[in-house]
């Protein structure tokens, strides 16, 4: 028997067992892999200074853009999304400050943060959103005073308004020309909401000695608005039976 005429005569059941063959090693095989899963991290390690260096070949903006991209897109996976809770914000944070390297000027990273990445389900991974916020508006408060408000707001959603008073105060270092005078103002709101009369009342005189040596210059709108925050605030401070004498000379 020649062996064509044996594969002519045998094909169908030679093909037949292989199927059968591949068709048992499949099930074999989805059965010991059936609960395996892929491997993978939502966001991974941020690329150290000298990796981010070395990769941008001397274009550092177009760097910039790509990993923003890639910081924005981070999560969406497989055709599905991850919830913010299961981020690991400390990687967050370290892919910020080394995007800040590249561009410090952007106002990208600093919006991902306050209205994106600060939604975070676990109040806990917020505080790094904060940390970041304030280191990047405090080395330019007066670009970026915008973004500590971002992240004063943040925490006094969290309920840390000692945190909040922190940041205000910072905020009201400010000397840019485009700030508004609530800027200056914000430390006492804070207080106020604190239960902390003092601060409120320094701020108050803060602002009256401001205006009085013509340190600033104050639109006649300005000068309305803080008549009637001092006179708003000197009268709610009275209501509740203030003392300045009892606060600190330090204030």
């Amino acid at each position: 028997m020649t062996p064509r005429f044996f594969f002519h005569l045998y094909s169908h059941k030679i093909f037949f067992w292989l199927f059968v063959a591949t068709f048992g090693c499949q099930i074999f095989f989805w059965k010991e892999t059936e609960k395996v899963r892929a491997d993978f991290d939502i966001i991974p390690p941020a690329p150290n200074k000298y990796v981010v260096s070395a990769a941008s070949l001397g274009d550092k903006e177009f760097l910039f853009r790509v990993l923003v991209t890639r910081l924005q897109n981070s999560g969406d996976i497989f055709a599905g999304f991850v919830a913010l809770k299961d981020y690991d914000y400390s990687r967050i944070y370290d892919w910020m400050k080394s995007l800040d390297t590249l561009n410090p000027r952007s106002r990208l990273v600093p919006s991902l943060a306050s209205y994106y990445y600060s939604q975070t389900q676990n109040p806990a991974d917020a505080t790094k959103i904060i940390d970041y916020l304030e280191e990047h508006s405090v080395a330019n408060l007066d670009a970026n005073w915008w973004w500590l408000f971002q992240a004063l707001y943040i925490a006094k959603r969290l309920g840390d308004f000692d945190r909040a008073l922190d940041l205000a105060q910072k905020m009201a270092q400010n000397n840019a020309k485009d700030a508004p005078l609530w800027t200056k103002q914000m430390p006492a709101f804070i207080a106020e909401e604190k239960g902390d009369g003092c601060v409120a009342f320094s701020v108050i005189q803060k602002l009256i000695a401001e205006s009085d040596s013509g340190k600033r210059q104050i639109s006649a709108e300005e000068m309305d608005f803080m008549r009637y925050f001092i006179s708003n605030r000197l009268k709610h401070l009275k209501n509740n039976k203030f003392d300045p004498r009892r606060c600190s000379k330090t204030l």
